[in-house]
C-alpha cells in the first residue's frame, strides 16, 4: 500500500502537468521513488540528476483507532450474532521530496514545481483495476525546524539539499483475512452458586 502512494506520487510529479519542462525535452521521468541516503555511495545512479522520494517515517493515526473490531450479523431487525475482524492500521506518512540534480538551479526550480503541484493536487487518487482496492489520499506539505532538519540529512549521512517534506493522510491498511463468526450470547444457565 505504501509503495503505491508513493508511486502515485512520482507519477503526478512526471506528469506533463508535473516537473517535466517544455525547453528540456531531454528531461523526462525527473522523479524516482527511492532512498536518498543512497547519494553518497558509489553507485548512485538511480538518484543522480533526479527528484528522490524517500519514505522517513510511519505513523499511526490514534483517532482512528478506536473502531470496534465486531460487527453486528442480522436477520431482519435481530442481531443473530457478531462477526471479529481485524482491525485495519489508519497511517500518516512522512515524506521527504529531494531535488538531487547536477545543477542548483535546477534544483531550487524542481522543488518550486514539486510545492506548486501538491498545493494545487493536495489529494490524489491510487485508481487499482478492481474499484474496491482504490483509494485517496491527502498531501500537505509539513514544516520541520531547522534543528531537526539538520539531524535528518545527518542521519542520511548526505550533504543538504532543496527538498519539501510531506505529510500523507490517512492511509488505511487492513488485512484480507475473512471475519471469524462469534455466536451471540444469549442465556446464563448457573446450576450452583455457592458463597462462603
Amino acid at each position: 500500500m505504501i509503495d503505491k502512494v508513493l508511486t502515485v506520487l512520482k507519477n503526478k510529479l512526471n506528469s506533463q502537468d508535473g516537473l517535466w519542462d517544455p525547453n528540456v525535452p531531454d528531461d523526462v521521468d525527473i522523479a524516482t521513488v527511492n532512498n536518498i541516503a543512497k547519494n553518497d555511495e558509489e553507485d548512485a545512479s538511480g538518484i543522480n540528476d533526479k527528484v528522490v522520494i524517500t519514505l522517513l517515517n510511519v505513523e499511526e493515526e490514534s483517532i482512528m483507532k478506536n473502531a470496534s473490531r465486531y460487527t453486528p450479523v442480522k436477520v431482519g431487525n435481530t442481531v443473530t450474532g457478531y462477526e471479529l475482524e481485524s482491525p485495519p492500521a489508519y497511517l500518516n506518512l512522512y515524506v521527504m521530496i529531494a531535488a538531487n540534480r547536477s545543477s542548483y538551479d535546477r534544483a531550487l526550480i524542481n522543488i518550486s514545481k514539486t510545492i506548486e503541484v501538491f498545493q494545487v493536487n493536495n489529494t490524489l487518487t491510487y485508481v487499482d483495476s478492481t474499484p474496491s482496492k482504490s483509494f485517496s489520499f491527502r498531501i500537505e506539505l509539513h514544516t520541520i525546524p531547522f534543528e531537526q532538519l539538520s539531524y535528518v540529512w545527518g542521519l542520511l549521512g548526505g550533504k543538504i539539499m532543496p527538498s519539501a517534506f510531506y505529510k500523507i493522510s490517512v492511509i488505511k491498511i487492513a488485512p484480507n483475512l475473512p471475519a471469524k463468526d462469534i455466536e451471540l450470547i444469549d442465556k446464563v444457565n448457573i446450576k450452583s452458586f455457592k458463597v462462603d
